[in-house]
């Protein structure tokens, strides 16, 4: 019973990844190169392109950390903030990833009280958008306090990892 259950969980997983494209082209299939434009700068990224995916993890010199633990670095494109009860946290790509685009970025926090938490950007909360500098970015707003301890990446293209590249912290006033 549990073999039979755990053959329709594959075979259903595999036949959604295929519709969803994210397992990428058949082996059979010819593969070509598709290179869209650069969205502009500061706006929201172009769809990601087709192919296959790479699954990278977040850049162990990033985790663990608290958000009040790194300098405030708040931009309105990127979340806003400060805000009185919530940090933001953006995610990008390092600067040899060239041509690498996200997909979906999956941080993992621990809560105050020791509650491990992922969530999904952008199906579970944030953004992901183009930077003033044109770069990849992502940004999820969580409660104050919660800690940075890991993550994982979906990407278009390749890279080795990818970063935490600022935070705003909590305030105790809210942004204007």
């Amino acid at each position: 019973m549990e073999a039979a259950r755990f053959r329709f969980a594959v075979s259903a997983t595999t036949a959604c990844l295929t519709v969803l494209g994210i397992a990428g082209l058949a082996p059979d299939l010819p593969r070509r190169e598709v290179r869209p434009t650069p969205p502009p700068a500061g706006g929201p990224p172009a769809p990601p392109p087709a192919g296959p995916r790479t699954t990278i993890r977040l850049d162990p010199a990033d985790a663990p950390l608290p958000a009040a633990a790194r300098e405030p670095a708040c931009a309105a494109a990127l979340g806003g903030g400060p805000y009185p009860d919530e940090d933001v946290w953006v995610f990008g790509l390092p600067a040899g990833a060239t041509g690498a685009r996200f997909v979906t970025v999956t941080p993992e926090f621990v809560t105050p009280n020791r509650e491990r938490v992922a969530l999904t950007v952008p199906t579970e909360g944030g953004a992901l958008v183009v930077d003033d500098a044109g770069a990849d970015v992502a940004w999820l707003r969580l409660p104050a306090g919660w800690t940075l301890v890991g993550g994982s990446a979906v990407l278009a293209e390749d890279a080795g990892s990818f970063v935490l590249a600022r935070v705003c912290p909590a305030s105790a006033t809210p942004s204007a």
